[in-house]
């Protein structure tokens, strides 16, 4: 059934994008200007992380103390971390880039409505906004590699209190140093000494990854707040046919930042976040 859900999203999510794509670039729509090429790249990644899930799904699997995400199968060591374990966090960073990318587009859409309004960036040229959202992503990815790193890799202490029926349900061998995994788990049961603790590692990663998604989401609200005055705003003067544009544009965005938020982000971090702190 699994098999069979995985399969039937991910080809609706190909198809859809790359009809979107199909569409921005065989439709005559000037108006819209550069945005053609951040909707392209919104669907390109869209298709790249349909793909990272197809071809790096692995288990999830909840004990006392919270989650443990590993791949099928046991791997290389790479810089001493196993290529599983790179796997694992390439699959979270392919899902939660999407929010990244859906906070530059609303930052995009409230400097496109707004540019009359004296801010330096009324003068930048595609190339500058590139050259921004590199610097940004580059930023956003290296905190959340170093947040993985500080407290969901694999170490001695993770490994030795690998639940026991890991092995017995998936044939995967988790305290095997070839076998990465990432765990999301405040509460540490010890099986030696048969005692609950709290991990102070899991408890710093796991704020640090709330800080930067709620930034992405400050972003997005500021943005919403500035665009929405902005389109009413008499004192932006633009045509009728171009604020209507722009009112379709940013109604579109809202619908497309809503329902992922609504039926993914939202339960999904909810899922972890709870799962997490109390197993």
């Amino acid at each position: 059934f699994h098999s069979i859900i995985v399969g039937a999203t991910s080809s609706v999510a190909f198809l859809s994008n790359s009809l979107l794509l199909f569409i921005i670039y065989t439709t005559s729509a000037d108006g819209i200007g550069s945005y053609r090429d951040l909707l392209a790249f919104f669907a390109i990644c869209n298709i790249i992380t349909t793909f990272g899930h197809i071809f790096l799904e692995g288990y999830c699997h909840m004990t006392e103390a919270g989650f443990y995400f590993f791949p099928r199968t046991p791997g290389p060591l790479i810089g001493g971390v196993s290529l599983p374990s790179i796997y694992c966090v390439l699959f979270i960073l392919t899902y939660y880039q999407v929010f990244l990318i859906l906070a530059y587009h609303f930052v995009y859409r409230y400097k496109t409505i707004t540019r009359l309004y004296n801010s330096f960036t009324d003068k930048w040229r595609r190339k500058h906004w590139i050259t921004a959202a590199i610097v940004v992503y580059v930023i956003y990815v290296g905190c959340f590699m170093t947040v993985v790193a500080v407290g969901m890799l694999p170490s001695e202490e993770t490994r030795r209190l690998v639940p026991p029926e890991a092995r017995e349900l998936y044939g995967v061998d988790l305290t095997d140093p070839h076998t990465g995994f990432i765990v999301l788990a405040v509460r540490r049961f010890d099986f030696a000494t048969n005692t609950t603790y709290r991990s102070a590692e899991s408890i710093i990663s796991i704020t640090c990854c709330m800080f930067l998604f709620g930034a992405t989401a400050a972003v997005i609200v500021f943005c919403i707040y500035k665009t929405t005055s902005a389109i009413k705003s008499v004192d932006v003067r633009i045509t009728s046919a171009t604020r209507r544009m722009h009112q379709q544009l940013f109604r579109a965005l809202l619908i497309q930042t809503t329902v992922p938020c609504i039926f993914s982000y939202t339960p999904l971090a909810m899922i972890l976040l709870f799962g997490a702190m109390t197993g």
